[in-house]
């Protein structure tokens, strides 16, 4: 048997290689809990905005394609001052609702969201009416990739498909509460 003390140089190396990892996972975790933290610490005013922003997200990623044959209207407008269109994920917010008639629009420089539940037959259920963002003074674009020119247009004029990509920016800065948001509806 061989009495010795203290680590040798390969057990030393081995043991600052587990620290090593130990450290980038704390790290990991600190950065996650001072992100949620701040989040946690959002002015409660801009909770539901939040919602609201993420849902019209959801609702824009759902969009029904013109090619549904449906009782209710699913033609996709777009123009640069608002945008109209239908999706049947409506889960988690009209839950009797088979459809949402969404309309988002530029009301006197808000962002205001109209929400129209259909059931299967088409018949109006109910209209939800909130104010997604406030004196941004919105502006739509609709981004088709299929053209000869891919680019941005004030209108989306083709109704046999939906637009690649929608987009909705402020023209007036970049207020803290909103950030252009660009959408790719999933079923073209």
């Amino acid at each position: 048997m061989n009495a010795r003390s203290g680590l040798s140089l390969f057990e030393l190396l081995i043991a600052l290689a587990l620290l090593a990892l130990i450290a980038v996972g704390l790290t990991g975790a600190v950065s996650f809990a001072v992100s949620v933290y701040d989040r946690a610490r959002l002015d409660p005013e801009h909770y539901e905005q939040i919602a609201l922003k993420t849902r019209l997200r959801s609702w824009l990623s759902n969009a029904s394609p013109a090619s549904g044959i449906t009782p209710y209207p699913v033609n996709f407008v777009g123009e640069v001052r608002r945008l109209e269109f239908t999706t049947t994920h409506s889960k988690g917010f009209a839950s009797e609702a088979a459809a949402l008639r969404v309309l988002v629009e530029n009301n006197a420089g808000n962002l205001v969201v109209i929400a129209s539940g259909m059931d299967d037959d088409g018949d109006l259920l109910a209209v939800h009416t909130a104010t997604i963002a406030t004196g941004i003074d919105p502006v739509f674009s609709y981004f088709d990739a299929q053209s000869e020119n891919p680019a941005w247009a004030a209108e989306w004029v083709n109704v046999a498909r939906l637009p690649d990509l929608v987009r909705i920016e402020s023209t007036k800065g970049a207020p803290s509460n909103w950030h252009t948001l660009i959408v790719k509806p999933l079923l073209n």
